[in-house]
């Protein structure tokens, strides 16, 4: 999966001289969170709906001097408070290795930009669409019969497993392994297609499989 092929890219940006205030309202109204910031087609930063709170709120702690005229909340400009230092992937990135640079980043959005041009904004990958993506391959929330299955990973077990499933008439949706934190346990769930998965379930325990149906 390619950045290119999930990205958003109709972005909402503001510049730079832009209004804190005018900035919160523009994220406010559009139910976002980031907000790119670009000058004359240029990516220059970034600003977040919790710092311009924490900025524009009365009396918050910040760490510029209160007495600067350019902190009275009213003429804070985006300029004075975004993040000028931010993290960019391209189009031809991975979504996974993308994904996970983010997390060891603790950042909430990629911001994606021209392999050639590197301050060309072409798009943004938000932790909304990560998540909705994930629920979508995961399939949460879809008909059918969600099953785990405990150390089905081992050794020739998985085949074994979707055979059993296959012999059944039963179309498998989605299958993926988890470690549950803690316990390094290598588990498998199965999403099928079919409603009732009781005899599926019955036959793995009789080929010595923890297995067990749990609501999608």
């Amino acid at each position: 999966m390619y950045i290119r092929e999930y990205m958003q890219t109709n972005v909402i940006t503001v510049n730079s001289d832009t209004l804190a205030h005018d900035a919160e309202k523009v994220m406010r109204d559009n139910n976002i969170r980031r907000l790119p910031v670009v000058d004359k087609g240029k990516l220059v930063g970034l600003i977040t709906r919790d710092k311009l709170r924490r900025m524009l709120t009365p009396f918050s702690p910040t760490s510029v001097n209160i007495w600067d005229l350019r902190y009275v909340p009213a003429r804070i400009k985006v300029k004075d408070i975004m993040e000028k230092k931010v993290f960019t992937v391209t189009p031809d990135a991975t979504l996974q290795q993308a994904i996970a640079e983010g997390q060891r980043r603790k950042i909430g959005v990629l911001l994606v930009v021209d392999k050639d041009e590197p301050d060309k904004l072409l798009g943004l990958v938000t932790a909304t669409d990560v998540y909705r993506l994930t629920t979508g391959i995961l399939g949460f929330g879809q008909p059918g019969a969600r099953l785990h299955i405990f150390e089905c990973c081992k050794k020739g077990s998985l085949k074994e497993v979707v055979d059993i499933i296959n012999k059944s008439g039963a179309t498998i949706q989605s299958l993926f392994h988890v470690t549950p934190p803690g316990i390094g346990r290598e588990d498998c769930i199965i999403h099928l297609d079919v409603e009732d998965a009781a005899q599926i379930i019955a036959e793995l325990r009789s080929k010595g499989y923890e297995a067990e149906e749990r609501p999608l």
